[in-house]
């Protein structure tokens, strides 16, 4: 029972310190992430982590801390921004996944799309039928002008 008084305590105090803002900024850092975040999105990030560590404390039956708890979910936080920036790989927005992909759309976080290799293909679009008519009408009689003539 103190356990969860000094978790309940922890999880009042913690996110007005800022505490989880930093610590996903310096993993981030470490990461190699070179993008610059939105005050707002690691916020949301946080917050998410938050919420995550406080589901976690909830539906264990003990042992786990507070702090040791978040750290982990916002160094998953991370790790996802990290892959979600440096690759171009499908993420399914799944159940643990959802609310992070909603984040990075919402914040409109960069991907590095690759494009695959070029390949020649067969056009069967006809061309517009302009075309036609302006390539017949010069050999069809139509005035020419020459570049000596005003």
């Amino acid at each position: 029972m103190v356990m969860r008084i000094i978790d309940s305590t922890l999880h009042r105090c913690v996110p007005g310190l800022g505490i989880g803002r930093r610590w996903l900024r310096e993993r981030l850092g470490e990461l190699g992430v070179r993008i610059l975040l939105f005050e707002g999105c690691v916020q949301e990030l946080v917050d998410d982590a938050e919420a995550a560590t406080w589901r976690r404390l909830l539906g264990s039956a003990g042992g786990l801390r507070y702090l040791e708890v978040l750290r982990e979910e916002i160094v998953a936080r991370a790790e996802f921004v990290h892959r979600w920036t440096g690759s171009d790989e499908r993420i399914e927005p799944g159940e643990c996944l959802g609310s992070l992909v909603g984040i990075a759309r919402k914040y409109a976080l960069p991907r590095p799309w690759r494009v695959p290799e070029p390949v020649a293909a067969e056009c069967s679009r006809r061309a517009p039928s302009y075309w036609h008519w302006a390539s017949a009408a010069e050999g069809a009689g139509a005035p020419r002008f020459s570049a000596g003539a005003v």
